[in-house]
């Protein structure tokens, strides 16, 4: 029991991918790490998200925490025997009742498949004293390929994303002009505050800062990163007072006066640019670079790990600088584990056409994100405790972030890395675009979320005709299941074959009309009794094959008779001691049964074994036939899906038959 008294003291878990995640669920009013089962929630937290991604080992934690919701529920209501106090009280009726508490409460059935899991992987590879619980297994939602964004929504996309790159284009000009532009000076100042405060109230003046010469005063000046706290905060005080005479400001107080809310001087030039705004020229939002990176995602395919892993220094291939052409390499690494365990020191290499001459390109798109990051950078150097390690000093989608929040450099300087951050500005562009597909509104991230490389396979796909296993290449995919997944499985693909089925269809049509049609039809009167015989027969309700029938009119069992013409046997409790019987790898559970059905019955009443020995003889045959661990373990994982798979009487069963 080792594992109740481990990291006891850690709060923090590290995940495959280096993330800290915190174990919140230590906050809760109920958690006591003296209760053994909350000792052990805690050491698997910390063990299995050190097996895992960042994301799923948020899946872990909420995982946790849902258990402990549905636990507190539970002993609240149980007797103190029934109660749940330790991972060994977890069977499969308390794991039963914790999936009933899920679906009852509307949450995710994804944080018990990830529980689940994570206990079973955990206790087998730690020998900490862990038990291994047996716990019943969980069928996933089936998985829905992402659908690509219509014809529509997609040109509508392309249409917003130029504007946007064209706005971009004009920050970056507006921020290269800051190193050339004049400052306001002292006798600048000195004149403007004479004119605006010789006004009456409540008279205002039309004159209006300018933006790009208060950039460049706020830069001259150091405002705000290498400003103290203390002066940051008195200047935002003087910006707002009216004690302060007209030759009192200098060009920085002038500039924070005309910009800032409810400040005196914006009061008498309210037409002056916001203090936000301002900064919104100077600085990279979220927005802006979320609207690079999907824009990126669209037009290279990649997805959204491997846009965000785009190095700053690194993303052109070294052939792309030797040949000095046009056409340019890009690369970038996807860095997510593939499976359980996995390290992020194999990141897997993946590379995309460009040119350097549209300035749409995604070259010319990663190169636009790098040049506004520009601006944000150099701050980060001013935090030595920032790790070296630290994924913004390569990342070329800096920003910065709420201008009114109090500056520390490192904090403020953020990027599209954090997932809060990517939703943010992936949010706030939606929203301004008011995108729609097929009627629907798209405004938060997840409704975009893997549409766009999809969306980009399709119109590769389509456009030039290329192999699915050529595609599947391009785009990195291992195996060309996984794009025939996408591509032909998507609402897209579908659409296009009713479409092309459609034109086939009536241009037959039409051939028949005209007696114009040659070759060959299927004879409408074939006899259905020549007809091939063989019949797989599955219970109404189950997604496996009870057994099959090589030839169903013609019955060899002890006893069977010849059966008039146009009939077909249906005898299957005669099934297993008939020569045409087929028993295929998926029967197993159903064998399984019927053997342990006789055998309990002999058990109970060993005069009846004369009658159920040939049978019992013959289920033992086919069982050691087939026998193989793996399908055993599927057997057996089949059978506790349900309390009985057959009836004792199999002849009962041709009523819930279909084939």
């Amino acid at each position: 029991m080792r594992y109740l008294h481990m990291y006891r003291a850690q709060t923090v878990a590290i995940a495959t991918d280096k993330v800290n995640i915190s174990a919140n669920y230590i906050e809760r009013a109920d958690f006591d790490m003296s209760v053994p089962l909350h000792a052990g929630l805690h050491y698997l937290f910390i063990r299995g998200a050190g097996l895992t991604t960042y994301g799923k080992s948020y899946e872990l934690r909420s995982g946790i925490n849902c258990f402990l919701d549905f636990v507190a529920d539970h002993n609240s209501r149980v007797i103190p025997s029934l109660k749940i106090l330790s991972l060994s009280d977890i069977g499969v009726e308390e794991f039963s009742l914790f999936l009933d508490f899920i679906r009852r409460i509307g949450s995710r059935i994804y944080l018990a498949i990830k529980l689940r899991s994570s206990l079973g992987i955990v206790a087998r590879k730690f020998d900490d004293g862990m038990p291994v619980l047996q716990l019943p297994r969980i069928e996933e939602p089936k998985f829905a390929p992402t659908e690509p964004l219509g014809e529509d929504a997609d040109r509508d996309f392309y249409k917003a994303m130029y504007q946007e790159v064209d706005r971009l284009i004009d920050k970056r000009r507006f921020q290269a002009s800051i190193k050339t532009t004049k400052p306001y000076d002292k006798w600048e100042v000195y004149d403007i505050c004479h004119e605006l405060y010789s006004l009456e109230y409540p008279d205002r003046s039309d004159w209006k800062i300018d933006p790009l010469r208060a950039a460049a005063t706020l830069a001259v000046e150091g405002y705000p990163f290498y400003i103290p706290a203390n002066h940051f905060e008195c200047m935002e005080r003087d910006a707002r007072t009216d004690q302060i005479g007209s030759m009192g400001r200098t060009p920085l107080e002038f500039v924070l006066s005309c910009c800032m809310n409810k400040a005196f001087l914006r009061r008498r030039a309210p037409n002056s640019i916001s203090y936000t705004e301002l900064f919104r020229l100077i600085y990279p939002t979220s927005q802006d670079q979320a609207t690079l990176a999907l824009f990126i995602q669209r037009q290279a395919g990649w997805n959204k790990e491997t846009v965000l892993a785009l190095d700053k220094d690194n993303f052109i291939h070294m052939m792309s600088e030797v040949a000095h052409n046009d056409i340019v390499l890009v690369n970038s690494h996807k860095l997510r584990s593939q499976s359980q365990g996995d390290s992020f020191i194999k990141p897997k290499f993946i590379a995309s056409t460009s040119n350097r001459s549209d300035p749409y390109s995604v070259y010319n798109i990663i190169c636009l994100a790098n040049d506004l990051s520009e601006s944000c950078r150099g701050y980060l150097r001013l935090d030595a405790s920032l790790l070296a390690d630290d994924k913004r000093h390569r990342s070329p989608f800096l920003f910065l972030g709420d201008a009114r929040v109090p500056w520390t450099a490192s904090d403020r300087v953020k990027s599209l890395d954090a997932q809060g951050h990517w939703n943010a500005g992936v949010n706030a562009l939606l929203g301004e675009m008011q995108l729609m597909d097929e009627g629907v509104p798209l405004t938060t991230a997840a409704d975009i979320q893997g549409r766009l490389r999809v969306t980009s396979l399709q119109k590769t796909q389509t456009s030039n005709s290329f192999p699915v296993a050529l595609t599947a290449l391009l785009y990195g995919h291992s195996d060309p299941v996984t794009t025939d997944t996408h591509y032909d499985s998507s609402v897209f693909a579908m659409a296009d074959r009713r479409k092309r089925f459609q034109a086939f269809q009536e241009n037959f049509i039409k051939k028949g009309q005209l007696k114009q049609f040659t070759g060959a039809l299927g004879n409408p009167g074939r006899d259905r009794s020549e007809l091939p015989r063989f019949r797989i027969f599955t219970i109404i309700g189950h997604d496996r094959p009870l057994w099959a029938c090589s030839d169903c009119t013609k019955p060899i069992y002890p006893g069977s008779t010849p059966l008039p013409a146009g009939t077909r046997c249906t005898r299957l409790d005669k099934c297993n001691g008939c020569g045409q019987w087929w028993v295929l790898e998926d029967s197993l559970p159903f064998v399984m049964e019927r053997l342990a059905t006789l055998e309990i019955s002999v058990e109970q009443d060993p005069r009846s074994y004369p009658t159920h020995a040939d049978e019992i003889n013959v289920l033992r045959y086919v069982i050691e036939k087939l026998y193989t661990k793996e399908l055993m373990k599927d057997a057996n994982a089949y059978r506790e899906r349900f309390d009985v798979l057959l009836p004792f009487d199999l002849s009962s069963l041709i009523a819930y038959i279909e084939d």
